[in-house]
């Protein structure tokens, strides 16, 4: 049986594009898939040949995305010079917006409103109210709408959940993750996007979506997480002067009955390579690697008094480690074949990564960023303009 093959709308033609495109070109063979396949349909940008220049790119990319170019996943891919015809390209199945985020909201809302699928790069928006909004246009069209976090989708996410849910580890208590990076921001222009506000800079929107998504793996979406509504208990930030965005954000989400994140982003330090994310449960620890967006390995360790012979010592003794090194792609690749899976199914919304999860993590930024001191503390959401 032929794959069910998927024709993609580029929005943007940035780096998260770049990536991400790349990986669509990657031969899904390599990843044991043969239901879906991937081509590239249409490329919008702010000119024809910025658009043009992205295919051409993509069509000269070296290694495992140059299967995709010889098996003609590019050769029908019109450069357009805007979002809106890519929206209205009748050969567009599904739209992927890589734009920065606080244009993610107009961006998907238009595609929504073309009747197009929508798979949107993470942080999904910069305001509640304006995810509320995609919801409900999604809704109201009957189309897909899909948050990328691209992390979910990887095999070692599947593989941490079910060492947690194997019962070999007890409940899980606590969750400690940090993606942090280096960024050098004395360095950056005022424009630079990580640290210009107009862009949405700063190291809560951009970072903590990374330390996030493993708190909703591991505790969110335990058997037995009874609170859909998990709330931040306290947050702090450091502010970056020179033009007020977070430098550094941390804050504390508990989920009632299970347990507690400790979830921290900072754009002035690196985090522990070897234990970017610690998941301490009731019988040991599972701990990840950094970073924490395509980790390639976690170890399952005792704890430390089990180890000098405790009553805790009769479950994890020793440590063991899993490796799942990324051969093929960069990784985004796996969120993709997803989509398609669901679009074939013509499902409305993902099982993996469900809006109400969306809302619920975007609710956790709305909190820390209204409440914090940064520059995007009063920011004006676009919903209903």
């Amino acid at each position: 049986m032929e794959p069910h093959t998927i024709r993609w709308g580029i929005i943007s033609t940035g780096g998260i594009a770049t990536t991400f495109s790349k990986d669509l070109l990657v031969d899904p063979a390599t990843r044991g898939v043969t239901e879906v396949a991937h081509k590239i349909a249409a490329v919008g940008s702010r000119s024809i040949p910025s658009a043009q220049a992205f295919i051409d790119k993509l069509k000269a990319a070296p290694g495992v995305s140059s299967w995709g170019v010889e098996s003609g996943a590019l050769d029908d891919a019109k450069a357009y010079g805007s979002y809106d015809e890519v929206y209205a390209d009748p050969n567009v199945d599904v739209v992927y917006i890589g734009t920065p985020h606080p244009f993610h909201h107009q961006n998907a809302k238009a595609a929504l409103l073309a009747g197009k699928n929508v798979l949107c790069e993470k942080p999904f928006v910069m305001d509640l109210a304006e995810l509320d909004e995609l919801i409900a246009i999604a809704k109201e069209n009957k189309v897909f709408l899909m948050e990328a976090v691209w992390t979910r989708f990887q095999p070692i996410a599947y593989a941490v959940q079910e060492a947690l849910r194997s019962g070999k580890l007890g409940r899980p208590r606590r969750v400690i993750a940090e993606m942090s990076s280096f960024a050098r921001i004395d360095e950056r222009s005022d424009d630079d996007r990580i640290i210009n506000p107009q862009l949405g800079g700063g190291a809560l929107l951009d970072l903590a979506p990374y330390s996030a998504v493993w708190s909703m793996l591991a505790l969110h979406q335990h058997p037995e997480n009874t609170d859909t509504e998990p709330r931040v208990l306290d947050f702090s930030q450091r502010i970056y002067k020179r033009n007020g965005v977070d430098e550094m954000s941390a804050f504390t989400v508990k989920w009632e009955g299970l347990g507690e994140a400790r979830l921290l982003t900072d754009l002035a330090a690196w985090p522990a390579r070897d234990n970017a994310c610690v998941i301490d449960c009731e019988k040991g620890q599972l701990i990840i690697d950094h970073p924490l967006y395509r980790p390639e390995r976690f170890r399952i360790v005792p704890h430390p008094n089990a180890v000098a012979g405790s009553s805790e010592s009769e479950d994890i003794t020793e440590e063991t480690e899993f490796r799942f090194p990324n051969t093929t792609g960069n990784g985004m690749q796996y969120e993709a074949d997803h989509v398609a899976l669901c679009l074939r199914d013509g499902k409305l919304e993902s099982d993996r990564m469900p809006l109400a999860e969306s809302r619920v993590v975007q609710g956790w930024f709305d909190t820390v960023r209204k409440g914090g001191d940064s520059a995007l503390k009063d920011w004006r959401h676009t919903a209903g303009k």
